[in-house]
């Protein structure tokens, strides 16, 4: 008799903690789906009439958002540069094969002297009104996670290349003034994350990529 009372209370036990499991997970479920995404109210094509580049944009959050990344080439490899990869390197060959799809990588100072005229480089406010919106979630913004570029590491075994297809990393305009010396905010997501991460970084020590806005 005790020991079946044992029993029916193990697998009493077993049944409350599956059903308290299976509670959590639906609950885990429903936050990822009461995320809600903006949608643009309206896209348009803007073409720079420096390279002749075709651009789509959308319009979020009160502004038109570029849904490529940059690829002005300012002809210096001092403030912008294509992702190279690790065989093309090793072969010591410049290439220019991620170029149509990730555009340039680019400098602080790089940024803010390839944004075609009309437009400008979004600032941190303008970000951070993006992910409230949760915007660049919303399949239009086209997300592409194009790694950025390190001279840090440009000397050693590695070539300075980071991360491509797997992280994406863009510039801000704004400057961080808690810091000591020239930090500004960029913002950085992986591939299979919804959170979009802000950081600061020094202008010169890495290349990103570029997205503008009106």
């Amino acid at each position: 008799m005790w020991n079946n009372s044992k029993k029916i209370m193990g697998v009493q036990s077993l049944a409350l903690l599956a059903l308290i499991l299976s509670v959590m997970v639906l609950a885990g479920c429903s936050d990822d789906d009461d995320i809600t995404i903006e949608q643009p109210s309206s896209q348009g094509i803007f073409i720079d009439e420096r390279d002749g580049k075709e651009y789509h944009y959308i319009h979020i959050g009160g502004l038109d958002w570029s849904v490529e990344n940059l690829a002005y080439d300012l002809g210096n490899t001092e403030l912008s540069c294509v992702y190279q990869s690790a065989s093309d390197f090793e072969k010591q060959k410049y290439t220019l094969d991620n170029l149509e799809k990730y555009g340039m990588l680019y400098s602080y100072e790089g940024a803010q002297q390839a944004v075609p005229e009309g437009w400008r480089l979004p600032t941190d406010a303008d970000w951070k009104k993006l992910e409230a919106a949760h915007g660049y979630l919303c399949k239009p913004f086209g997300l592409l996670y194009g790694g950025y570029f390190t001279k840090n590491t440009a000397a050693t075994a590695y070539n300075g290349n980071r991360f491509m297809g797997s992280w994406a990393y863009f510039w801000t305009a704004t400057k961080d003034s808690h810091k000591v010396g020239e930090y500004y905010f960029a913002r950085k997501k992986f591939y299979n994350n919804q959170e979009m991460e802000r950081l600061s970084i020094e202008p010169t020590a890495y290349f990103l990529s570029v997205r503008f806005v009106r």
